[in-house]
């Protein structure tokens, strides 16, 4: 049997891909193992695969069972991951109420955890939920909050997704040209990837905004591209929703025998989601409303307002309000067509704030969102350029970065006769002159994953601290900060005003360290400890143009370094020590 490791990132590319046939063979392999990482990883994909085939109760009970299995191995992340799950499938059968809980609740688990990924689906799943309430406000400001953090993390597909809900929100409020251009540069992103079940959707909704524009031959030819992925998907939701929206499109352009048709079709489906069965239930009304079965139309809308009150979708119970004030009209019923207009002026006004003010409060919001997220990216460029890229995140995290390192590795470079020979040259010059210099070791301590602390005039200090994970594993700190002082010192510059090359010395030493962020203006990340003093001392009493180290670090290091012995040297504060040059 293959490997779990194996298995599960087998796993993590089938959901990607939204490929539910792959996620139910890997559960298989998975059957007979018998532990609980193995049971949890199993109902996890076997969730993950009735959910895309819009098998909701079969995904809710595998994906509980998953839930339970990783609390009791106290995994955090997948414990928030199947919150979210699970918070997809409730949201799927209208059940937002509880919905909004799970997906709260993942967010704050993913906020504890700092998964920027989970915090960005977490917090757009919350965003869907008060869209299908008619929320527009919070909607967008989730949206984009969602939005900030995929494409931080470069996720296209997941950034695709968002997008394509904006445009929801958009066409919601009567935008549909705005609504169009998000639909179709979502679904130009997710041609890019191949990703078939997104791109459905993406179709679907380009649809629904020509659609609402009264472009019903460029609906049909759309809803119609999306419906022939979902049947080849075997998405029975998908297959519902745009059978629905098709359905509308042909009531809509009077082709009452298609209807007809596409109505009997959906009769045949489960369906699940209180949106698309209240859409099919106003049609139904429509269709028998135009065969003068009037009873029939007016105990079908009752109906579909009963199912909209009880999901709290408002804006659907001020369309159906409106449909049976229009029926009470026509037979004359006086009492009914005030209570029925009186719901639904009030409901509409409730959900759009009247619709100018709607429109501009979203503008609002949208600027208030846009003009945080400029400030937040200032901050954070701020911090970037202060701080190694990790710990600025773990800053804007909010978190109190102290931390103590039992192995790192030090170095201290200098350039020799600095104050005499810049006391000879302008200002702009010597400035000059250490940016170039000090930029180029900055990238020699990236490409080596060092740790660049700081510069003080013509000193250099940097730090190898010990492997995180595997892939660091490869070169021990000894042997890249090794490596950096020799690309260091391989470098080339002249003193302008006399040609000469520049020299310079450099110190290693390695130890325990501790290292933290000081201030809150000027943010500074530094590292205390006797290691770092010693590696000062092997650069002070380093000779012009060598590399000076201690018998710890370079008992350390092997090929191609070479090292030679200088033999016992006094250092301040410690006495005689061996040290070697490094060749």
């Amino acid at each position: 049997m293959r490997t779990m490791d194996t298995i599960k990132a087998d796993i993590e590319h089938a959901i990607t891909i939204r490929d539910a046939g792959r996620l139910k063979q890997l559960a298989g392999e998975l059957h007979d193992v018998n532990s609980v990482q193995a049971r949890a990883l199993r109902h996890s994909a076997l969730g993950q695969a009735f959910a895309l085939h819009g098998e909701h109760a079969n995904a809710l009970e595998h994906y509980r069972i998953a839930l339970d299995e990783s609390i009791k191995i106290g995994d955090r992340v997948d414990e928030a991951r199947l919150t979210g799950s699970i918070g997809n499938v409730l949201k799927s059968v209208g059940d937002y109420t509880s919905a909004l809980e799970h997906y709260h609740r993942a967010l704050g688990m993913f906020e504890k955890l700092g998964d920027s990924a989970g915090m960005a689906v977490a917090a757009a799943g919350i965003g869907i939920v008060h869209w299908f309430n008619a929320n527009y406000v919070t909607t967008l400001e989730y949206f984009y909050r969602s939005l900030s953090e995929h494409e931080k993390n470069d996720d296209v597909a997941n950034s695709a997704i968002v997008i394509g809900n904006i445009g929801l929100v958009l066409l919601a409020t009567g935008d549909y040209d705005a609504a169009l251009e998000q639909f179709e540069k979502a679904h130009s992103l997710h041609e890019l990837r191949g990703a078939r079940h997104s791109v459905a959707h993406a179709l679907g909704n380009i649809g629904s905004a020509r659609w609402k524009s009264k472009d019903y031959d460029g609906a049909l030819h759309f809803m119609g591209q999306a419906l022939q992925i979902h049947m080849e998907l075997e998405n029975k939701r998908g297959i519902a929703l745009i059978s629905g929206n098709i359905l509308s499109v042909n009531v809509d352009m009077g082709n009452t025998k298609t209807a007809i048709e596409l109505l009997a079709k959906l009769d045949e489906l489960q369906i699940d989601d209180p949106n698309v069965g209240i859409e099919r239930e106003l049609n139904r009304a429509r269709i028998q409303e135009s065969h003068q079965e009037y009873e029939s139309a007016d105990a079908t809308l009752q109906s579909a307002l009963a199912k909209a009150r009880d999901h709290g979708l408002r804006a659907w119970e001020a369309e159906i309000h409106g449909a049976i004030r229009d029926r009470a009209q026509q037979r004359n019923d006086f009492a009914a067509y005030l209570e029925h207009n009186s719901a639904h002026i009030r409901i509409t006004e409730e959900v759009n704030g009247r619709e100018t003010a709607s429109k501009l409060a979203i503008q609002a919001k949208q600027r208030e969102i846009d003009a945080r997220e400029r400030e937040h990216q200032k901050h954070m460029a701020v911090l970037h350029s202060t701080l190694p890229k990790h710990i600025a995140d773990r800053v804007a995290r909010g978190e109190t970065v102290n931390d103590s390192f039992d192995h790192a590795s030090v170095l201290f470079l200098d350039v020799v006769g600095f104050t005499s020979n810049t006391s000879e040259l302008d200002a702009s010059t010597v400035v000059a002159l250490l940016h170039n210099m000090f930029t180029a070791f900055d990238a020699i301590c990236a490409e080596h994953n060092v740790v660049k602390i700081k510069t003080i005039g013509d000193s250099y200090l940097a730090v190898a601290f010990g492997p995180e994970d595997s892939e660091q594993r490869i070169a021990n700190s000894e042997q890249r900060i090794a490596n950096v002082a020799r690309a260091m010192m391989k470098c080339s510059y002249q003193w302008p005003h006399t040609g000469e090359r520049i020299v310079f010395r450099i110190g290693l030493h390695c130890g325990p360290i501790v290292a933290g962020v000081l201030g809150t203006e000027r943010m500074q990340y530094d590292v205390w400890g006797d290691t770092v003093n010693v590696a000062s001392r092997m650069e002070s009493t380093c000779e012009p143009g060598r590399i000076h180290a201690s018998a710890g670090l370079a008992s350390a290091l092997g090929a191609p370094i070479v090292i030679h012995e200088r033999g016992m040297i006094e250092i301040k504060g410690k006495g005689p020590m061996k040290t070697f040059w490094l060749g």
